[in-house]
C-alpha cells in the first residue's frame, strides 16, 4: 500500500469522470481512453468512477488508479463508496486505492471504518475523502492511508472555503497521513501552489476531461456567459 502512495508522490492525478448525467462523454470505454489519452501528457495518477472505467483502464496503464463508486440515492449526505460491495468490485477491477467519503451526516450503509478495514483486507490503500480537519483526524482514526481534500465546498461546514484550499491543506499535513489537494485546480499556478502547501500529489480533472466545465470556464472567465 505504501509503495502505491509512495508513486503518487508530486504527481498530478486526472481524474476522468462525467459531472453531468448529460455528457456523451460518461461511457465507461470513453472515461478511460481520456484518462489514457492523459497519460500521455505526463500523468502521474488517474481517479475515476466506477469498476468498469478501473476494469477498462488497467488494462491501459500501470499507473495507479483511485477508484471509487457514486452512490446517488435520495436522502443521504455520504455518497462516494459506501458499501463492501462497492470495495470488492474495485479491488476485483484492479483499483490500487479506494476514495471513501469521510464527511459528516448520514451514510445508505457502513460507517467509514468498516469500509476502511474491507479495503485493506483486499490490499487496497485508502484515501477519506474529507472538507475539513476534525473529519481527516476521525478518517485517520479510522484507517485511512491518506486524505483528499475533495468533499471541499460542498458541505455545510465548508462552503465558502478557497478551492483550492490551500490554508487547510497547510493544516491537514500537521496530521501525518500524505494529502491530496483535489477540487479548483484549474491552472500551473493552482498546481505549484499546492505542492508548495505540502501536498502529497495533486488532483484536477475538470480542467482536464471535462469540456462542458472547460468551455464554461472559458465563457465565464470572459464575461460572455
Amino acid at each position: 500500500m505504501q509503495a502505491v502512495i509512495a508513486r503518487l508522490r508530486h504527481r498530478l492525478i486526472v481524474s476522468s469522470q462525467a459531472m453531468d448525467k448529460r455528457s456523451p462523454l460518461g461511457r465507461p470505454d470513453i472515461l478511460a481512453l481520456l484518462a489514457e489519452a492523459a497519460e500521455l501528457g505526463g500523468a502521474g495518477g488517474f481517479r475515476v468512477d466506477g469498476a468498469e472505467v478501473v476494469r477498462l483502464l488497467r488494462g491501459r496503464t500501470a499507473l495507479p488508479i483511485i477508484g471509487i463508486v457514486k452512490d446517488r440515492r435520495e436522502g443521504f449526505d455520504n455518497y462516494i463508496t459506501t458499501t463492501e460491495a462497492d470495495v470488492e468490485a474495485l479491488a476485483a477491477a484492479g483499483a490500487d486505492i479506494v476514495a471513501i467519503q469521510a464527511t459528516a451526516g448520514t451514510r445508505p450503509g457502513p460507517g467509514f471504518a468498516e469500509l476502511a478495514g474491507a479495503a485493506h483486507r483486499l490490499g487496497l490503500a485508502v484515501m477519506a475523502d474529507i472538507s475539513g480537519l476534525e473529519e481527516a483526524a476521525a478518517a485517520i482514526a479510522g484507517g485511512a492511508d491518506l486524505v483528499a481534500t475533495t468533499m471541499v465546498g460542498f458541505t455545510p461546514a465548508s462552503h465558502g472555503v478557497e478551492r483550492p484550499p490551500l490554508q487547510l491543506t497547510r493544516r491537514l499535513v500537521r496530521l501525518g497521513v500524505p494529502v491530496i489537494v483535489e477540487g479548483g485546480v484549474w491552472t500551473p499556478e493552482h498546481l505549484r501552489a499546492s505542492l508548495d502547501s505540502g501536498a502529497h500529489a495533486v488532483v484536477s480533472g475538470s480542467a482536464i476531461t471535462a469540456p462542458d466545465l472547460i468551455v464554461r470556464h472559458l465563457l465565464d472567465g470572459a464575461g460572455l456567459a
